[in-house]
């Protein structure tokens, strides 16, 4: 088949990750995909595919089997191509986020075309069904094998927290899981914090607490050298998180992880992972406490996070994606309403 994924800014981040790593699975199917984009190709990942800068030219393609868009503001940029029968790759309902409430009526304008849908987690589906009458089949990101254990037998006396994501997203919550830190070191356990980010630390993230480690825009190889090092991980996300990267590698990397119970982590990880109520700063701390004060509860923990992670290796996931494709294309193909913008 001919696959064209359509993208925004190919920005350093676990949405574009994820669909350079379809587009790579799919290559080695043995399709033709292209990846166009809003921007140069990016430098921090391996393109394994035909890209095309959306900004320099206009695209040159043949029909395609299936144009599959990504983020929101893509959908109708795939659609005007006019290449072939369209798709939606969700990977978390925008219209959740606080920062775009403002274009809540645009998102869900967007979100109301009968388009067949890919999603990572099965609760986005869901939510596509009952709040949109969408029809979704999963497609899951595959773990990057750059994310793997370093073998340890117990957490330092120092340990290292590893913490993701924009302080000053609201999704990602970053203050709950520094106050964590904060309640771990009036505890008595020196701990040190990693954090990575693709912006620069704030003074807001400063006068919380200092992180003792800070990554900006780092490629993936370096975060997973770095993370390799920790000895424990927190994800405070809410409940918008479509899937929480991050947590999946670090189960991968054998680093045990204190999470919120979202449906994207209880997906993932329950079992595998402490979850815990999002935005409870002294929940996470208590059950960092616990991990962090017996090797055997910590070893132990590492095990199950790193069976979990199996689950989204490339070849399991792979022929996940292909059903899902394949499924896309018949759908789409078989739908008789075009969308209106």
């Amino acid at each position: 088949m001919r696959i064209t994924y359509v993208l925004g800014y190919p920005e350093l981040g676990g949405g574009s990750k994820v669909v350079f790593q379809h587009a790579g699975l799919l290559r080695e199917r043995g399709d033709e995909v292209t990846v166009l984009a809003e921007g140069p190709k990016p430098d921090w990942i391996r393109v394994e595919v035909e890209y095309r800068d959306l900004t320099a030219a206009p695209p040159r393609l043949p029909t395609q089997d299936l144009v599959i868009g990504t983020y929101w503001t893509t959908l109708a940029a795939a659609r005007d191509l006019a290449l072939g029968p369209l798709a939606h790759f969700c990977q978390g309902y925008e219209g959740g986020l606080a920062h775009l409430r403002p274009l809540l009526p645009r998102i869900e304008e967007a979100y109301s075309w009968p388009l067949p849908a890919l999603v990572v987690s099965p609760h986005l589906g869901d939510f596509l069904r009952e709040r949109f009458g969408r029809e979704s089949r999963v497609a899951p990101p595959p773990l990057d094998p750059l994310f793997r254990p370093a073998w340890r037998r117990r957490p330092r006396r120092r340990p290292w927290i590893a913490i993701p994501g924009i302080f000053e997203a609201e999704v990602k919550d970053v203050p709950t899981a520094l106050r964590a830190a904060r309640r771990l070191r009036e505890a008595g356990i020196p701990c040190r914090v990693f954090r990575y980010s693709i912006l620069p630390v704030s003074p807001g993230e400063r006068a919380l607490l200092e992180p003792d480690r800070y990554a900006q825009g780092a490629p993936p190889w370096e975060i997973a050298r770095a993370l390799r090092r920790c000895d424990l991980l927190f994800l405070p996300s809410h409940a918008e998180e479509g899937f929480g990267l991050p947590l999946l590698e670090a189960l991968a990397a054998k680093v045990p992880a204190v999470a919120s119970r979202i449906p994207s982590t209880v997906e993932m990880a329950e079992g595998a992972a402490a979850l815990v109520p999002a935005g409870d700063a002294e929940a996470f701390a208590q059950q960092a406490l616990g991990l962090l004060a017996s090797p055997q509860v910590w070893r132990r923990a590492r095990e199950l996070g790193f069976q979990a992670s199996r689950r989204f290796m490339p070849a399991a996931v792979a022929p996940r994606l292909f059903a899902a494709v394949d499924w896309a294309r018949e759908r789409a193909l078989q739908s008789t309403t075009a969308p209106s913008y």
